[in-house]
């Protein structure tokens, strides 16, 4: 997550300077001296020493905080965590340090917000391999490059106030769903063919299929992925099933005498052809949260179409 931290400081203006000698501490991953960190409040004159503390197992020890203690620089200092302090570290900050720690959730859902609203954008997440995970069509090949994300059009703020669950834990979340990439060739009324490929949208959890529209690609951020149940899949053959709704479309004729330029204002039928269409597939993210209600059962909330499922422990 330390890429995703450095992209998301520099998309937001936040500079960081290395000192000429470098400050090392076990278990404490050391940025850089930002000029200014408008997260969390500090004006343009204050120097901010950012540090990123990585996953692991267990907490960061009390040794491990007491040792970051004595030999963290004076001033202002910023940790980023995906571990817990040990409790109580408040407590053993030594004067002359001013201290600001982001714990886990609160650096998970600022990287994930980031990644939602399009200022980051995902690569694979840390999931198992997609063949153990999708048995259906396994034999297509499946690009294992860089994830697109569709953009979320829900407000989770404005939804949670909407459904009476203000003050529930949100989590960012990608929800599976696929691209197939389908070449073969569109059919005229007079058996004229023309080549053609399309890119569809496999939505699973609205059980959706449509032509692909606006998404985006790049970087490398790690956000949790969910799976849809196994049987909403769509099999090879429900989707050439279906494709022809999705792909027959009118075009203008062709002219209306053997020579000439003139062209037929008619709009024709073009079919496509199922026999000879190839397909291939990628994953897909769709941005979402996992919303956490005390006294209410948790749920995921899809952030295109605003619908909620149940949360499978």
């Amino acid at each position: 997550m330390e890429e995703a931290v450095r992209a998301l400081l520099s998309s937001r203006g936040v500079r960081m300077e290395l000192p000429s000698e470098v400050l090392e501490i076990p278990e404490f991953r050391f940025l850089g001296i930002a000029e200014k960190v408008p997260e969390i409040g500090i004006s343009n004159e204050s120097a901010v020493f950012v540090w990123h503390v990585e996953s692991g197992m267990v907490p960061i020890s009390g040794a491990d905080f007491e040792r970051w203690c004595v030999d963290a620089p004076l001033g202002r200092n910023w940790i980023l965590c995906e571990r817990d302090l040990p409790e109580g570290f408040q407590e053993n900050v030594p004067s002359g340090i001013e201290l600001v720690v982001w714990p886990p959730e609160k650096l998970s859902r600022w990287i994930g917000d980031a990644v939602i609203s399009g200022e980051l954008v995902a690569g694979r997440p840390m999931v198992s391999e997609v063949d153990d995970l999708e048995p259906i069509a396994e034999h297509l090949p499946e690009d294992k490059g860089m994830i697109p994300i569709t953009p979320a059009i829900v407000d989770v703020d404005s939804w949670l106030i909407q459904s009476g669950r203000e003050g529930s834990l949100t989590s960012p979340i990608l929800l599976k769903a696929r691209i197939w990439k389908i070449e073969g060739f569109l059919t005229g009324p007079e058996g004229d063919r023309l080549p053609s490929s399309w890119e569809v949208i496999e939505d699973p959890w609205a059980s959706s299929l449509g032509l692909r529209e606006e998404i985006s690609e790049n970087a490398n951020v790690m956000i949790r992925m969910v799976e849809p149940p196994i049987s909403k899949w769509l099999s090879e053959g429900a989707l050439l099933d279906r494709l022809p709704s999705i792909l027959d479309k009118k075009m203008q004729g062709g002219s209306e005498a053997d020579e000439g330029p003139v062209r037929s204002i008619m709009l024709e039928w073009w079919r496509v052809d199922t026999d000879s269409l190839s397909v291939s597939k990628r994953m897909l993210g769709i941005p979402g949260w996992a919303i956490d209600t005390q006294g209410r059962e948790g749920v995921i909330l899809h952030g295109v179409n605003g619908r909620t499922f149940p949360i499978d422990d």
